[in-house]
């Protein structure tokens, strides 16, 4: 029998996640996208599961202070091997990174690579999130395609659990249909009006293999940042 794993929030969407799979996260760039991810993050390090968490769209001291106010000391599952953060912002920036593991240059050739060195790494259900591929496959996006085929496979093969984002709106309507194809799972997040107020929504469309409610829900952050889901009413 598939082994299958409880992932917070997602899984008021989807159910279980069985180990091995790839979810595709579209969000809209002026989304609390970042945020929902360490709220995601935060809650399966405190149930005991593994995390490699790539940082790509924020600096790295952002994930950290928004761990800590969540409750979650990230150096603490980083001192017992139970949590990596990756930076790979500070070099897209041209910045200096004060992170143990972080990329010298993001491009396609590297992060190939890493992923081989670090995949046989990772137990079976471990959360691999990174937050966004948009700027590296902004204007590369056949290239980014195949190299994302192999990702997948690679991950996958791992039995790991896979979030991968991508902004709307940036790139050709062919190849976000690429991207689902490759994926098993397809996750929005958008930012909407509704009731004269804009606000934060996420939706379930589709998980291979298993049913999905695709009800659309409201993200509500407390003033802490912590996030619960809500049925949106029309």
């Amino acid at each position: 029998m598939q082994k299958t794993v409880r992932v917070p929030l997602l899984s008021e969407l989807f159910g279980e996640i069985p180990f091995g799979r790839t979810i595709l996260a579209l969000y809209d760039p002026d989304a609390q996208y970042t945020a929902l991810l360490t709220n995601i993050a935060a809650d399966f390090l405190r149930a005991g599961g593994d995390l490699l968490y790539t940082v790509s769209s924020r600096p790295s001291g952002e994930i950290r202070q928004q761990f800590d106010m969540l409750g979650a000391n990230v150096s603490e599952y980083e001192s017992s091997d139970k949590a990596v953060v990756f930076d790979a912002y500070s070099a897209q920036m041209g910045i200096s990174s004060a992170e143990k593991y972080q990329s010298e240059a993001m491009n396609l050739n590297e992060l190939s690579i890493i992923m081989g060195k670090s995949a046989p790494q990772w137990p079976a259900g471990t959360l691999v999130i990174t937050e966004s591929f948009s700027n590296l496959a902004f204007n590369q996006e056949n290239v980014f395609a195949k190299f994302s085929r192999k990702a997948v496979g690679i991950w996958r093969n791992q039995g790991t659990i896979m979030i991968a984002g991508l902004a709307n709106g940036l790139h050709p309507p062919e190849f976000y249909q690429e991207m689902k194809l490759i994926s098993d799972a397809v996750l929005e997040m958008k930012l909407v009006e509704h009731g004269g107020e804009f606000i934060n929504t996420i939706r379930g469309r589709s998980m291979k293999g298993q049913n999905t409610d695709s009800r659309v829900r409201k993200v509500i952050f407390d003033k802490n940042m912590k996030a619960t889901l809500q049925l949106l009413k029309s």
